[in-house]
Parts: structure tokens; C-alpha cells; sequence
């Protein structure tokens, strides 16, 4: 018995692993069409299973909150789904749920500081996918805002931003985005004093403003037909205002300067019992033609875990810190890459120091031919995980969408990773990486 069970899971699983292989390695054409209602859809036909994703992107990251009122977009975001007139009457968040849950489907909203995400799950099956459009799509479009739900979250976000903000690591991220952005609104961060300032009023003029049909991409990757995606995605914004009426041009990015070591280190004490250490620099957005050298190159210096090269040289040969990474950040605006590493208080000087050299001596020597053969290995056949699964290419389908990226970018990414060479990375990496503007943060070290 336990030899036939035995047999039929190793046959069970070769025919997933067939099935995976064949889904993830399979041309994945993505289809670009501009609606009846103003907003774009990108559409990926997936037959794998009957279950359909959804995303609706929208031009109203908290960039564009008031001044002075820093959450206005994520709060806005957030009550979504507490709250809404759905056929015709008031419902309370308890019937949204519900519903929701009743219908199997998931529903979540959130905004970032370029952009507010709705991400909608559904049974591809047409007598539930038409409810479960039908009542998001007017959650989407006339959110109630009742100002006790609104209360009660921002009680829950001050409470939430009070307790991190008593965290090293969020006491360093927050000092790393201010010195990083200088300013941009792209990078400003919500105080408490700002949320507690946040009306029914201030959402209900957000969502007016910035909710509307021409400024949404609409993605959706699943089992439905294209003439059913295009129907699904009008349903969706066609009760959102069509037009654009406020300009919606983001201020432009300022380099960091050139400073001296001291003018560009920052270090803020805190009783903890390691010190935190951030290092980083602006870089490209995501759309750059460098964003592939980088993302070689980063592989080898910071990416790659335990064969990376600030691993080998701050944990294996000198134990300075259980991990060290460094990643390149991209986005449609700007992009930016940091490294960043915990420690002994007593160790956090010398640190900082080797941290700084073992990126610089990859600056200036770049990697081995065997690192970059490496690399290219490890990012290429790792690709296929980055597409195993409907939420997963919905994600990266909303990326080429959101970044303007070619939309054959998932059939040329492996191409791409494998063209870059080893003076390609030496190139990108002594552009962008500039010892005299590169910012460092240090919380709770000597």
C-alpha cells in the first residue's frame, strides 16, 4: 500500500511539475486595449484553472495627497470595502464582507506613494464572477466614508505608526527616505499630526479627483475569454469619472550632491540592542535600458544571499552581522539602490566602513567571469517562479503596465539578463554608484 501511495504521488506531482512547466514556459502574450470607459486593459488568457485575478491600477498614489495631510490616498484606499452604496442603497462594511466572503472572492485596496492597487479574486464561473464585478465595481465608484468607520482607522493607523515609529528599523527606513528624497512629495511620510487631520471631506474629494476611468490600468490575467475581459474591465470603471481634471505631472527628482562623509552619515541613537545600518543611492526608474546590468550586478554584490559578495566579506570571514543584502529599488519615477546590515553597537563604525569598501572594491574592480555566469544562471532558470501562478503574473503584467515596459518584456527577460556583460555591469555600477553622494543611516550604534 504504502509503495502504490508512494507511486501515485511521485506520478501526481511529475504531472504538476509538467503542468507548471508547460504554463510558466508558454508564450504569454499580453493584450493592450483602450476601453469605452477611458481605462486601459491588459489582458493575459489563462486557462490553467477556472479562477480569475483582477487589478485595477489608479493614478492617485499619495503624491498627490494635501499638504499637510499626509494619508489621505491610503485611507481612502482603505475604506473601500467599509462601506458603500450598492444597488441603490447604503451598505456597511458587515454586508461587503459578507457578500464577499459569500461569493468566495477576495477584495483588497491599498496605496502606495506612486499609486492606489485593487487587486480582486474571483471563481472564473459567470453567475458568481458577474455578482462579485457587480458589487466591487460599485464598492469602487461610491464608497460611503462614514466618519466613524474613518475614526476607528485612523485611531488604528496612529496606533500602528506610534509603535513603529519606537523601531530602529523604521526609525532608519524613515531618515533614509527623507535624506534620499530631499523633499519630493514621492517620498514624504505620514505623521501622526497629519492623520488625526484627515476628514470624510478630504476623501471624498481624493476619490473625486483622482478615481477616474482615464487615469486606471486595468489587469487581468485568467479564465475568461478577451471579449469577456474587455466586458469584465468596463464594468469595472464605467462608473468612474471618464475625464482627467488636474494635472497629474509628478516634480522632478533632484540628485543627491556631492558631499563630504560627514555631511552624508547620519546616526540616531536608540536603546536597542544592535545598530541598524542603511547605505544607498538614487537610481534608475524602472523603464531605464541600465536596469538589467544593475540587476546582474546587484545579484553578485548584495542579491544573491549566501553567495553574494557583502555576505561573504562582513558574515563569512569576519562575522560582523547575521545577514547583509543590497537590492536596486525601481520605479516609473525613480529608482534607487541600498544595502543595509545589522550589528553589534561597538562593531557599527567598522561596519559602516567595510560596507562602504566592499561596495566601492565592486565598483571599481566588478565581478569575476564565474560570478556573472553565476548570476545569470541563478536569475534565469529562477524566472519561471517569478510567473507560477495567476497572482503572481498579475503582478508582473500590472509592472509592465504601470512602467510602460514593451509588453513582450516577459518572453525577452531572460534574453535580457543573459546579454549583459561584465563591462555592461562596470559601466552602471561606477555611473550610479558614487562613493561622494552615497547617503548612510546608523541607528542605535556607538
Amino acid at each position: 500500500m504504502k509503495t502504490i501511495l508512494k507511486r501515485s504521488c511521485i506520478t501526481i506531482l511529475t504531472l504538476i511539475s509538467l503542468m507548471v512547466t508547460s504554463f510558466t514556459y508558454a508564450a504569454l502574450p499580453i493584450q493592450k486595449i483602450l476601453l469605452d470607459s477611458g481605462a486601459t486593459l491588459f489582458f493575459v488568457e489563462a486557462r490553467t484553472i477556472p479562477m480569475i485575478n483582477i487589478g485595477m491600477d489608479i493614478n492617485a498614489g499619495s503624491v498627490f495627497d494635501q499638504k499637510g495631510k499626509k494619508g489621505i490616498a491610503e485611507m481612502t484606499a482603505n475604506l473601500l470595502n467599509k462601506g458603500a452604496m450598492v444597488d441603490g442603497g447604503k451598505k456597511d462594511e458587515a454586508f461587503l464582507s459578507d457578500k464577499i466572503s459569500d461569493l468566495g472572492a477576495v477584495f483588497n485596496a491599498s496605496a502606495s506613494n506612486e499609486l492606489t492597487s485593487i487587486r480582486i479574486k474571483s471563481l472564473s464561473k459567470k453567475v458568481i464572477l458577474d455578482d462579485v464585478i457587480n458589487l466591487t465595481a460599485q464598492m469602487i465608484a461610491n464608497p460611503s466614508f462614514d466618519q466613524k468607520v474613518l475614526s476607528r482607522e485612523k485611531s488604528l493607523e496612529i496606533s500602528g505608526l506610534l509603535e513603529s515609529q519606537t523601531r530602529p528599523e523604521y526609525i532608519m527606513s524613515e531618515q533614509f527616505t527623507k535624506m534620499l528624497y530631499q523633499g519630493n512629495p514621492l517620498g514624504s511620510i505620514a505623521s501622526v499630526a497629519e492623520l488625526k487631520k484627515i476628514e470624510v471631506d478630504d476623501l471624498k474629494k481624493f476619490h473625486q479627483t483622482y478615481y477616474r476611468a482615464k487615469n486606471t490600468n486595468v489587469v487581468i490575467v485568467g479564465d475568461v475569454s478577451t471579449q469577456d475581459a474587455v466586458q469584465i474591465a468596463n464594468r469595472l470603471t464605467q462608473k468612474l469619472p471618464k475625464g482627467t481634471n488636474v494635472d497629474l505631472t509628478i516634480p522632478a527628482f533632484k540628485p543627491l550632491p556631492i558631499k563630504p562623509a560627514n555631511q552624508r552619515e547620519v546616526h540616531i541613537s536608540h536603546p536597542s540592542t544592535q545598530a541598524h545600518i542603511q547605505m544607498g543611492i538614487d537610481s534608475v526608474p524602472r523603464n531605464h535600458p541600465d536596469y538589467f546590468p544593475l540587476l546582474v550586478g546587484n545579484y553578485i554584490l548584495g542579491g544573491g544571499g549566501f553567495v553574494s559578495r557583502l555576505m561573504n566579506e562582513i558574515r563569512e570571514k569576519r562575522g560582523l552581522a547575521y545577514s547583509v543584502s543590497s537590492y536596486f529599488m525601481p520605479s516609473k519615477y525613480m529608482g534607487f539602490f541600498s544595502a543595509s546590515m545589522q550589528t553589534k553597537k561597538d562593531q557599527s563604525e567598522k561596519s559602516v566602513e567595510l560596507l562602504n569598501q566592499t561596495i566601492q572594491q565592486f565598483v571599481v574592480n566588478g565581478p569575476s567571469d564565474d560570478e556573472i555566469t553565476a548570476a545569470k544562471n541563478n536569475l534565469m532558470n529562477g524566472f519561471a517562479l517569478r510567473i507560477d501562478s495567476n497572482s503572481k503574473l498579475l503582478a508582473n503584467v500590472a509592472g509592465i503596465a504601470w512602467n510602460d515596459l514593451p509588453l513582450d518584456t516577459l518572453d525577452t527577460w531572460t534574453t535580457q539578463v543573459d546579454k549583459v556583460s561584465k563591462e555592461d555591469i562596470q559601466r552602471v555600477f561606477k555611473k550610479y554608484l558614487d562613493p561622494e553622494r552615497m547617503i548612510t543611516v546608523v541607528v542605535g550604534g556607538n
